[in-house]
C-alpha cells in the first residue's frame, strides 16, 4: 500500500520518472481550461494523500538524501528541457514541472500540510495562466510555437504583456512567491546541495530569456489579428498582481521570522 501511494504521490506531484505521466495527463486534458486545472489540482491531490496517508511523515530518515536527490534531479532537468522548447504549452508544463518538484526538497523542514500546499500551488499558478494564455494565442494564431512569427507585442501588446509576466512569474523572479519558496528550498538543502538549487536557477534564466526573446524581439510577418480584450487584460493582471502582492507579503514575513 505504501508503495502505491508514493507512486500515485509521484504523479501527481511530479517526481521523476513519474513525472512523465504528470506531464501526459496535463497534455490529454482536453482543452487549455483543464489543463490549466489539471496542473492545479494534481499538485494539491498529491500533497494531499502524502500528508493523510501519513507517508509524508512517515519517510525514513535514510531516504530523505535519496528522495532530496531524485527532486533536485527532476527540478533540473526539467528546467534544461524548458530552455530548448519553443511551444507555449509545453514550456509551461515544463517549467511548473521543475518548480513543483522542488516542494519534494522541503520533506523533513516541519512544516504544516497548509503551508506546503500553498507553495505547491505558487508553482501551479504561472503554469496554469500560461497555458490559458498559451490556449487564447493558439486561437487567434492557429498555435502557440515561439520563433516561427517574431514581435507578436506589436499585434497583441495586452495578451504578449500578459505571458511576458507570467513567465517572469513562473521564473522565480523577485516579488512573485515562486521567488521567496526558492529562497526557502535553498535554504533547507544541505550546503553541499546549494550548487544544484543555483543551477536549477540559471536554467530557468536561460529558459525565460529564450520564451520572452521569441515572443518581444523580431519583426512580425503575417495578417493582423484579434488581441485580448481589455476586460480579459485587466482580469489578468488582477489574478498577477495579487500573485505578486501575496508573495511580496509573504516574503516579508518570512525574512522577518
Amino acid at each position: 500500500m505504501d508503495i502505491l501511494v508514493w507512486i500515485m504521490a509521484g504523479t501527481l506531484l511530479p517526481w521523476f520518472p513519474l513525472s512523465w505521466i504528470f506531464n501526459k495527463l496535463l497534455a490529454s486534458a482536453p482543452g487549455f481550461w483543464a489543463q490549466a486545472l489539471a496542473i492545479l489540482v494534481f499538485p494539491q491531490l498529491g500533497l494531499l494523500l502524502l500528508i493523510y496517508s501519513g507517508a509524508w511523515q512517515a519517510l525514513p530518515v535514510g531516504l530523505d538524501s535519496n528522495l532530496r536527490g531524485v527532486a533536485l534531479f527532476t527540478a533540473v532537468f526539467y528546467a534544461f528541457r524548458a530552455a530548448s522548447t519553443r511551444e507555449v504549452q509545453v514550456w509551461a508544463r515544463l517549467m511548473t514541472t521543475s518548480g513543483l518538484a522542488l516542494t519534494w526538497l522541503l520533506h523533513g523542514q516541519n512544516l504544516d500540510p497548509l503551508t506546503l500546499q500553498s507553495f505547491a500551488l505558487a508553482w501551479s499558478i504561472p503554469g496554469a495562466l500560461m497555458l490559458v494564455w498559451a490556449g487564447l494565442l493558439e486561437q487567434r494564431m492557429g498555435g502557440a510555437y515561439l520563433g516561427l512569427r517574431g514581435g507578436l507585442t506589436t499585434v497583441l501588446p495586452r495578451l504578449s504583456a500578459l505571458i511576458t509576466l507570467t513567465a517572469l512569474a513562473a521564473s522565480a523572479t523577485p516579488i512573485f512567491p515562486t521567488f521567496f519558496i526558492l529562497l526557502h528550498v535553498v535554504k533547507a538543502l544541505p550546503l553541499a546541495w546549494i550548487p544544484g538549487g543555483l543551477l536549477v536557477l540559471l536554467l530557468w534564466g536561460w529558459a525565460v530569456g529564450r520564451f520572452l526573446q521569441d515572443l518581444l524581439f523580431g519583426i512580425y510577418r503575417g495578417e493582423l489579428l484579434e488581441d485580448l480584450t481589455v476586460g480579459g487584460t485587466w482580469l489578468g493582471g488582477l489574478v498577477l498582481g495579487l500573485f505578486a502582492v501575496g508573495g511580496i507579503f509573504w516574503g516579508g514575513a518570512w525574512i522577518m521570522n
